[in-house]
């Protein structure tokens, strides 16, 4: 099978013209509150696959956003963006079981085996902001955008290439926008928590490289998205 070419693969995302939306819209969460206004305008990831029919019988994890550049060489990068709204100040269960290990250990009524349960969870349990900025790419690069193209050859009539092998071959950046933090604050929690979250994702980016599912990632604060527009040349 005949590999899809840049071409190609920009005329199947631009037959999602509909889906062609500013950030000020895409970056809106459940209560109608965008985290990002902008007039800069993305492919709506979310949209295009609640519309496929063929991922009807199920909701797959996708990015918000899908973006790409093609240079001049023609090398070409694809983004998957997501938009992620979170409390930071806001303590998570992760953190409330390292003050429930503290109380545990403190405890007279806790069993041993309790105890030995408790350091289980916590040992295993991971961050849940962490776990879904992880599956969201796979399941949007492996599973969404060949489901998408699938249907797309079908609604078209058009021979299907080989959308896999291209997805494999070409550049794909992970970009991550989260919740305002003031940046200037010396003693800044919710930016502690950002760096902290900031490493686990890294830990688990490492996988994701090895298995080519993403090339590069970043996670910034909402405010510095004019600041990525400018620093990879989308302006």
């Amino acid at each position: 099978m005949d590999v899809l070419t840049n071409k190609e693969f920009i005329n199947f995302i631009k037959s999602h013209e509909k889906f062609y939306e500013d950030i000020t819209e895409i970056s809106k969460n459940n209560s109608g509150k965008p985290l990002i206004e902008n007039d800069f305008k993305m492919y709506s990831l979310d949209e295009m696959c609640w519309d496929c029919e063929l991922l009807e019988e199920y909701t797959p994890k996708t990015t918000d956003a899908l973006f790409f550049k093609e240079s001049l060489d023609g090398n070409f990068t694809l983004y998957i963006i997501e938009f992620k709204f979170h409390n930071f100040n806001k303590p998570n269960a992760k953190d409330m079981l390292k003050i429930m290990e503290s109380d545990v250990k403190k405890s007279d009524c806790a069993s041993d085996k309790f105890k030995n349960n408790f350091r289980k969870i916590k040992k295993y349990y991971g961050d849940e902001v962490e776990f879904s900025l992880i599956l969201k790419p796979i399941e949007s690069l492996s599973v969404v955008i060949p489901a998408l193209y699938e249907q797309y050859c079908i609604d078209n009539d058009i021979p299907q290439k080989d959308i896999r092998t291209f997805l494999d071959n070409v550049k794909k950046k992970l970009i991550v926008f989260i919740s305002h933090y003031d940046d200037k604050r010396k003693h800044n929690k919710s930016k502690q928590r950002v760096q902290t979250m900031g490493v686990g994702v890294e830990n688990n980016y490492q996988r994701l490289k090895k298995g080519n599912i993403i090339d590069y990632y970043d996670i910034y604060p909402s405010f510095k998205f004019s600041y990525f527009l400018s620093y990879e040349r989308l302006i």
